[in-house]
């Protein structure tokens, strides 16, 4: 009888940059009682799965500087770092959902400026510009959805820039594929990037609040046009013999709930498949299908 080892947890211990390290310093009180205190210790780990149990104790530290009503200046500094600890951690970490569990239960006192920081955090994240930097940052807007108060607000908020930075990286993602055709090695990674820029942009249209409304918008809206620009991608996919059958597939799916999203009433979807979008035509079985 062969028994398998259980495989261990690996918690890679987060680290901040050193512009925030030293924000922190300065903020840190003599007695070591503050947020901006726990956080340095915090960081200042290198065992991950210690700085677990510092993470534990930021919302109780907030609650009694709430219920003592005492407003600590150097709090609004600590979320935006803590906005930029949660960010940088990779979506396998499990500091990711330690650090969104505990700030799920942030007093209500501190959300604006919470929501602010995330807001303004993810905003940094978008603007990257490095083809290779793509992946963390569909990783970091998918993160943001799944059960996380803080995470959601932000995306809401920034629905407009989300789905033009997925525009934008499913285009170059899909560009930088066809340059290394014949590397299987990198195309692996690419397809698989792409495959989850897609899945995102579905989960997108099923979760996004905004997205909920879009029908009420009108058609020269960033979003609507962005939304437009997403489903031209997903239909090119669809006939793009180039790509991965798992990539096909995931693209007739979001080609089907981007449509049920931005056309309403839902009589006249039959309408769209009227018109020219390239690839609906190539691979009709397989969209209908997922009807």
């Amino acid at each position: 009888m062969v028994v398998k080892k259980k495989k261990e947890m690996q918690v890679i211990a987060l680290t901040i940059c050193h512009q925030d390290l030293e924000t922190l310093r300065s903020l840190a009180d003599v007695e070591g009682k503050n947020l901006a205190s726990l956080l340095l210790n915090c960081v200042q780990l290198t065992d991950g799965v210690s700085q677990i149990r510092y993470v534990k104790q930021i919302v109780p530290l907030l609650e009694k500087a709430d219920k003592n009503g005492t407003y600590d200046p150097t709090i609004s500094s600590c979320l935006d770092i803590l906005a930029g600890m949660y960010l940088s951690l990779t979506v396998k970490n499990p500091l990711k959902k330690v650090l969104a569990s505990s700030l799920n239960c942030l007093p209500e006192f501190f959300l604006t400026e919470a929501i602010q920081s995330f807001t303004s955090r993810l905003q940094e994240e978008l603007n990257t510009t490095d083809l290779y930097s793509y992946r963390k940052v569909i990783d970091n807007i998918s993160s943001c959805m799944e059960n996380f108060n803080l995470g959601i607000t932000s995306v809401n908020n920034l629905l407009k820039n989300v789905l033009h930075f997925l525009q934008r990286s499913l285009i170059e993602i899909s560009e930088e594929n066809r340059k290394f055709a014949g590397n299987h090695i990198v195309q692996t990674q690419l397809m698989n990037d792409l495959l989850v820029g897609m899945r995102v942009s579905v989960m997108l249209v099923q979760k996004a609040q905004g997205l909920q409304r879009i029908h009420l918008e009108i058609s020269s809206s960033p979003t609507w046009q962005s939304m437009c620009g997403l489903l031209s991608i997903f239909t090119k996919f669809l006939s793009g013999d180039d790509l991965l059958q798992t990539i096909q597939s995931t693209s007739g799916l979001a080609v089907i709930l981007f449509i049920k999203a931005m056309f309403h009433p839902p009589e006249k979807i039959p309408d769209l498949f009227t018109s020219s979008f390239s690839g609906l035509h190539v691979h009709p079985r397989m969209v209908f299908e997922l009807l």
